[in-house]
């Protein structure tokens, strides 16, 4: 198991699902957002990759009644690892556009050396400034499902963290949810799971980083935390890139994601409880 015993508030334990062969699989529910009300839970789930289930987890997953399932990954990242989930009625999705030219931490490192732990930590500071620009499509057919009701409703990439946890980060602020509880769902990544004893025992598995399995395991312990880490920097300048090109996180959900007031609507009447 990789998940974490340690959690630390009764909110910590409900959200993380301790489920064999899961990676980073949370419940987003108890969030309160603005104007009343909080997220609720069993409607939306965060996850790493569902390629190494458990069958012994089979009851559990198909209790949880998911019907749709975003995948978030490359294609080669889908086909060496594919998603399997116990109930074959749930809707398996991903969206592969030709203009979307997804980047990994892997396309900002240092080449010709061993990069050191600062300079991994700028990669992927400079990944996610621009994650709102080549994940865009892929956020666009998550919030589309999330406004026409196909909850609840899993997405997931990897390692459960960098894009999965922008996705949630913009689906959070869509639902008026606080920035600093934004970045705490964001951080549980660092207690819920122990990517280093993930990327230990899943030989072959980059977790999303780019690169190679080898690679990463070559790097010195102190580079590969700036990789496995959920840093809070990192999912600012998520925030900053978006507030660069389009003034503010309300101005890309409408205008680069399609997400306006009709859809706002519909995301609270899905997710939220009053």
């Amino acid at each position: 198991m990789s998940i974490r015993s340690d959690m630390a508030t009764t909110g910590e334990t409900e959200r993380v699902l301790a489920l064999e062969g899961a990676c980073n699989f949370r419940d987003l529910g108890g969030y309160v957002c603005a104007g009343g009300g909080q997220v609720r839970f069993g409607r939306l789930f965060r996850s790493g990759g569902l390629s190494r289930l458990d069958a012994a987890t089979a009851p559990r997953l198909t209790a949880l009644g998911v019907r749709t399932i975003w995948d978030l990954r490359r294609e080669s990242e889908r086909r060496h690892a594919p998603t399997r989930w116990p109930d074959t009625g749930v809707d398996v999705r991903h969206l592969d556009d030709p203009a979307d030219h997804a980047s990994a931490a892997w396309d900002f490192w240092p080449r010709g050396r061993t990069p050191s732990a600062a300079e991994l930590r700028d990669a992927m500071i400079v990944l996610y400034g621009g994650m709102h620009r080549w994940l865009g499509s892929r956020l666009q057919g998550l919030f589309a499902a999330l406004s026409a009701g196909e909850v609840p409703l899993v997405f997931h990439c990897s390692a459960g963290k960098d894009r999965t946890g922008v996705a949630a980060a913009l689906v959070l602020s869509a639902l008026g949810v606080d920035r600093d509880a934004i970045y705490e769902d964001y951080m549980l990544t660092n207690r819920a799971v122990d990517l280093e004893d993930v990327l230990a025992r899943q030989r072959g598995n980059a977790l999303g980083l780019g690169g190679t399995w080898e690679t990463l395991s070559d790097l010195a312990p102190e580079a590969r935390r700036a990789l496995l880490a959920a840093d809070v920097d990192y999912l600012q300048a998520a925030f900053h890139g978006i507030e660069r090109e389009h003034g503010t996180i309300d101005s890309y959900l409408e205008g680069a994601l399609g997400v306006g007031a009709a859809e706002r609507a519909d995301l609270q009447r899905q997710l939220v409880e009053r």
